[in-house]
């Protein structure tokens, strides 16, 4: 279970969070939805351990996120952030092949097979359109064996084939005992494929 709980986060005199709990379980998909500015993306980076709190707690499986190392939290979620920075001409494959083999699930290609990713294995991520550079980077975020997964607007510049695609996906995700928390403005679309939606006002 990802457990939040009585977190507080500012950034400068701004007031994201205040005395905020919320859960994730294994197995449970949950869909994060609110307006712009509500800290949707900042959630996520508390979870994944990016940013700190000024109180509270999160734990990962009953483990201290402010308390584990990069490799450590590696190991207990992986996160698809929202417009992935590609600054260097990789080729697709190249980034794909970037985790460690040990943080690997079995089988990465299946992503790149049901994300259509085959014919831009050789092609350099930095040419790739927006919608492209999503899937590339949700490949590889799913490419990282976790018990959790972290996805910052992941149906944001993608076609009605990829969206369901990438719904599967979360199924498929959740029938193995995975706890998914997704980011999507989409909500009225999208909300039904989800076991439970959380609003931030």
């Amino acid at each position: 279970m990802i457990n939040i709980s009585s977190l507080s986060f500012s950034r400068g005199s701004h007031q994201i969070y205040r005395d905020f709990s919320a859960h994730i379980d294994t197995g449970e998909t949950v869909l994060l939805t609110g307006p712009n500015g509500t800290g949707k993306s900042t959630l996520i980076g508390l979870i994944g351990g990016l940013l700190q709190p000024q109180s509270g707690t999160i734990e990962i499986d009953g483990l201290n996120v402010a308390n584990l190392n990069s490799a450590a939290q590696a190991k207990l979620r992986s996160i698809a952030p929202q417009r992935r920075s590609f600054t260097l001409a990789f080729t697709v494959a190249e980034i794909l092949h970037v985790l460690p083999k040990k943080l690997r699930v079995t089988d990465p290609s299946q992503f790149v097979s049901k994300l259509g990713l085959q014919e831009l294995l050789s092609k350099k991520v930095t040419e790739l359109s927006i919608g492209q550079q999503e899937r590339v980077s949700l490949a590889l975020a799913l490419s990282q064996e976790a018990n959790y997964y972290l996805l910052d607007e992941p149906f944001s510049a993608q076609d009605i084939r990829s969206t369901e695609v990438i719904l599967e996906i979360i199924q498929e995700l959740k029938s193995k005992k995975k706890g998914v928390l997704v980011i999507s403005h989409n909500q009225d679309a999208i909300s039904k494929y989800f076991d439970r939606v959380i609003s931030l006002a």
